[in-house]
């Protein structure tokens, strides 16, 4: 451990009992979990019997990797949901499944759904999804149905009675789905003696990364492995818990020593990634927030000249694409990798004039995180309305409310005429059944579509324009990142622009918790090894706006940490702060979703056993 710092080898080495180490960005976390491993191991536990449990499977892989030897094929290293599909495959007598039991994937469950009869329209977003969301927060097809009616959503409740029917047909045939795992193997190790005792003996010891991104079934069966004995050491960051939208709750990151009783508490908070005064930055900005420990980075190096914040103001989106690329094409050319760059937005709407300026310029780009701009299915709704207007066909106009009657009235009208009208009629019909954050984004895209669209005399010459566009970005492969922030968690580069830092953008005009939108812009900060460009448009999607109120935020750092490009910061454009026109979000409130997200509470069961279920409500 002579590599670790002193507070990397405190929570390595960490004796008896639950421990949560609150791991900040850059500050080695995996290193740490890493030394965790070796420790236990250095005390005589069994390699075998410490299970390794992260999100996604490259960070599994990363952490097998790393064990090296001590990663055997009997080792309990994986997903939470690999890990119960391994469990429930041992115990499937236990679990009342057959011994080749099968888990259906997204195309079963299609499968399934046209065996059973089930109509559902894709353009009301994908059944399966909306079915796991529910599953993954423990809501049951009545508390769904239930859900929809209070909302007066249709489509939520022709879904809720869909998995009512689909639930019934899985118990029918002995199948499982993906969320099916977590809950199943919890209730094995809740109910079976013989399960407890393996757990107790043969899993001791559980080493959980990412903790803060667990949702309500995996803060469940880590309920059940505790109360049978096991000891869990967990790493977390609750300011970059950004996945509340899919079920994640910062709260139990934030309250970890309340779910597991006598928990010790570490901080790693040496910063070995980015400057100092970016890290001022982010630390002045993060405080902002109500529900978090309180805490701040520290930086494990010295400060270098220009790796600072710097924000720019632009009158248009289409001038903040055009300086950008000019920016990353000059960059290249004077040696920079590609790969060492990044670009971040909170939407693809924000991209639409940057693909087409990188085109221009001939800088490659590989695009994550989302769809490119020009395949997503708004984009094609829109496109596909316009030419049915130019060509006066009803029949090519889509299923959207009010499409038809649109072409009848404006049937052989240019681009520049129907743009706006188009990106109504489309906008205000997002997907129903679409995740939150999705369908929040819907009619920013159309906006932004729109304004595109008016510089095209025919409605054709703009289809051809976005086929183009399509076949590009489909053929990029390597080049700058240009990714969502989401997707940048756990990257870094050595220079890293953030575009589209707006008040309708960051935070999103749709979201309900702006503590998430505030650890967005934390994470997008927090990416760069050097300097952070920050940017924003007086007019956007052809529409007027007003600086990020995190720009104010920004502005209250130390001297010297951060720079206001131009001369135009006069009072009226100077940003404002979240509590100037954005109410302030209720502790611990989320983003809507389509399942009860209500407040997070712990039931005390008569075996003294922790659960997020009240007692009434179980089997």
């Amino acid at each position: 451990m002579a590599r670790l710092n002193s507070d990397q080898v405190a929570a390595a080495t960490h004796k008896g009992g639950h421990a949560i180490v609150l791991a900040g960005p850059g500050t080695g976390k995996t290193s740490t979990l890493i030394a965790r491993h070796a420790f236990l191991c250095s005390t005589g536990v069994d390699p075998d019997g410490i299970v390794a449990i992260s999100f996604t499977k490259d960070s599994v892989e990363e952490i097998r990797k790393r064990l090296g030897e001590r990663a055997s094929s009997r080792a309990w290293i994986g997903t939470f949901h690999a890990l119960c599909l391994r469990l429930l495959k041992r115990f499937n007598v236990e679990a009342r499944l057959s011994k080749n039991f099968k888990v259906l994937d997204p195309s079963d469950q299609r499968s399934l759904f046209i065996k059973l009869g089930i109509d559902w329209d894709q353009d009301d977003g994908d059944l399966s999804d909306i079915i796991g969301r529910w599953k993954d927060s423990l809501v049951t097809p009545d508390e769904a149905d239930a859900e929809a009616t209070r909302k007066a959503n249709s489509v939520l409740r022709k879904a809720a009675a869909h998995y009512a029917h689909y639930e019934e047909a899985l118990e029918r045939l002995g199948h499982l789905d993906f969320s099916d795992l977590l809950v199943r193997a919890t209730e094995i190790i809740e109910k079976s003696e013989k399960v407890k005792s393996f757990i107790r003996e043969r899993m001791p010891h559980f080493l959980v990364d990412e903790f803060q991104d667990v949702n309500r079934t995996q803060v469940q069966f880590l309920f059940a492995v505790t109360s049978v004995g096991s000891n869990l050491w967990a790493v977390a960051d609750d300011d970059q818990a950004i996945y509340g939208w899919r079920g994640g709750k910062v709260e139990y990151t934030v309250n970890f020593r309340k779910y597991f009783p006598n928990a010790k508490q570490y901080f790693l908070m040496t910063n070995y990634r980015c400057d100092p005064a970016v890290i001022a930055t982010a630390n002045t900005i993060i405080a902002n927030n109500k529900v978090r420990v309180a805490k701040n980075l520290k930086p494990g190096r010295q400060h270098k000249q220009n790796n600072i914040v710097r924000v720019r103001s632009f009158a248009t989106d289409r001038e903040e694409a055009e300086w950008l690329a000019r920016v990353l094409k000059r960059m290249m050319d004077e040696g920079a990798n590609p790969r060492e760059i990044g670009v971040l937005f909170r939407t693809a709407s924000v991209t639409a004039q940057l693909q087409q300026a990188m085109e221009k310029h001939n800088v490659p780009f590989a695009l994550s995180g989302t769809a490119s701009f020009w395949e997503l299915p708004e984009v094609q709704a829109m496109t596909d309305l316009l030419v049915a207007i130019e060509r006066g066909d009803p029949s090519k106009a889509g299923r959207f409310k009010g499409a038809r009657d649109l072409v009848e009235t404006m049937k052989g009208s240019s681009p520049i005429e129907t743009a706006m009208a188009v990106a109504r009629v489309i906008g205000d019909n997002p997907i129903q059944g679409l995740a939150s954050e999705r369908q929040a984004t819907w009619i920013d895209t159309c906006y932004a579509l729109a304004d595109i669209m008016k510089e095209y005399e025919t409605a054709e010459a703009f289809k051809a324009h976005v086929v183009e566009m399509s076949a590009r970005a489909t053929a990029e492969n390597a080049g700058i990142s240009v990714t969502t922030i989401h997707s940048s968690k756990g990257l870094e580069w050595r220079q890293v622009f953030v575009i589209g830092c707006e008040a309708s953008m960051m935070p999103h005009h749709r979201a309900e918790d702006i503590e998430e939108e505030r650890r967005l812009f934390y994470v997008a900060i927090t990416r760069t090894k050097g300097a952070v460009d920050l940017s924003t448009a007086r007019t956007r999607f052809g529409r007027a706006q007003t600086p990020s109120p995190f720009l104010a935020e920004v502005s209250k750092a130390p001297n010297g940490a951060f720079k206001f490009i131009g001369d135009d910061w006069n009072t009226a454009a100077k940003p404002q702060p979240v509590s100037q026109g954005r109410a302030q979000p209720v502790a611990g409130s989320q983003k809507s979703t389509p399942v009860s997200s209500g407040p997070v509470k712990t039931y005390i069961l008569a075996d003294g056993r922790r659960s997020l279920i009240p007692p009434e409500e179980r089997d």
